[in-house]
């Protein structure tokens, strides 16, 4: 799912999608969504009208912090496999608006700016979302990426 860009307009471009997306990750297709794809994973945005994917139960919502957007690195904690077989460790983040899932649960890690603590990664079954931009985060991030492909290929 695509990592830049706005939630309404988002939602509009991949409507006539909608279905065909549901089924293949409702059929147990690995889907990653990075940045604006995790956020296109839930129910609704404070960023703009349009309804999301529902995959995820929960809202997106404007981060509650002084410095918005949010930019640049910020290190990331939890015990979300793909860190630990990557070693991605700190990451880089460019949002105005985080996730929060109505189920908890499904937050494999965390990330804080400005003392908001937010879900930078949310796993369920065959569905990944993160909220950091690893295209963008070294090699690292790069590595990331690969983990996570070479996880699903399996």
């Amino acid at each position: 799912m695509p990592g830049v860009g706005s939630f309404a307009p988002a939602v509009e471009a991949i409507e006539p999608y909608r279905e065909m997306i549901l089924e293949y990750i409702e059929n147990g297709n690995n889907t990653i969504g990075v940045c604006l794809g995790m956020q296109l994973f839930f129910d609704e945005s404070q960023e703009g009208p349009g309804n999301g994917l529902g995959i995820f139960p929960g809202s997106v919502d404007k981060i509650a912090s002084k410095r918005v957007p949010h930019m640049g690195w910020n290190e990331i904690v939890g015990d979300e496999i793909l860190l630990s077989k990557s070693g991605l460790s700190k990451a880089y983040y460019a949002n105005s608006y985080i996730c929060n899932p109505n189920d908890k649960n499904i937050i494999s890690a965390t990330t804080e700016h400005d003392g908001v603590n937010f879900s930078a990664i949310i796993r369920n079954k065959n569905v990944v979302g993160v909220q950091f931009h690893p295209e963008k985060s070294s090699m690292f991030g790069l590595k990331f990426l690969k983990t996570y492909l070479e996880e699903i290929s399996k």
